[in-house]
């Protein structure tokens, strides 16, 4: 019986070994900030997101906590690989009480959501654009998808607690440094205003991870703590 060449069982072994591999589980990014409202803190917010494999490819998981005081929002998003929505979830507490529950799937270009409080549930469903982003109110990790890849002047954005989409204009100003944890990052730029007035201020990094968020409309700057890893 011939036997194959060293340097081809070599390459069929290392093939195979790598088909047995599981696929991996990466972490893009993971941080916290600090939310000030007119230059005094109010929240702090700490997040993850992750990429993974999912049932038709990779997705990106991003989940954080962020608190207010007594306030509580648990939010968390599946997206596919451009950073639109797959699925949605958001639990708000204020103290041991749960105030509100969102659930949300994206199913053939509509978002169907499901809305819980004490007072009873709702459901509602609209149509959603390719391509579109989830950038809900009061989290700022969920910036990180404005720079993933490459977006036009505009973008589609739901804001699942208000139940609508909007359409964003982006604009990018160029280089500007932040400051995090005492040291000064390089950063980009940009801003997306909103319909009928409003700009969000972002400051990402050169791998797309955001350093500093600003809503001057609602006197709110979420800071990033440390220089991502």
């Amino acid at each position: 019986m011939a036997r194959l060449p060293l340097t081809l069982a070599a390459s069929l072994a290392a093939a195979l070994g790598a088909a047995r591999l599981p696929a991996q589980v990466v972490t893009v990014d993971e941080g916290s900030f600090t939310i000030s409202r007119g230059g005094q803190p109010v929240g702090r917010e700490e997040f993850r997101i992750r990429r993974t494999p999912g049932a038709t490819g990779d997705e990106y998981i991003a989940s954080a906590t962020v608190t207010y005081d007594d306030r509580r929002l648990a939010p968390d998003l599946r997206a596919d690989t451009r950073g639109a929505p797959l699925a949605y979830r958001l639990e708000v507490r204020v103290g041991a009480q749960t105030e509100e529950r969102l659930t949300g799937q994206v199913a053939r270009g509509h978002f169907s959501a499901q809305l819980k409080t004490p007072r009873g549930e709702s459901a509602r469903e609209y149509v959603v654009s390719e391509g579109a982003l989830v950038l809900d109110d009061d989290v700022f990790h969920q910036y990180y998808f404005v720079a993933l890849g490459e977006r036009g002047a505009t973008v589609p954005v739901v804001v699942p607690r208000r139940n609508v989409q909007v359409t964003m204009r982006v604009q990018d100003r160029g280089a500007s440094p932040v400051d995090v944890g005492g040291r000064s990052l390089a950063a980009t730029h940009l801003v997306l205003s909103e319909p009928g007035g409003g700009d969000r201020d972002l400051w990402v990094d050169a791998s797309g991870r955001v350093l500093k968020v600003a809503i001057p409309g609602r006197g709110l700057v979420a800071q990033r703590n440390e220089p991502p890893r």
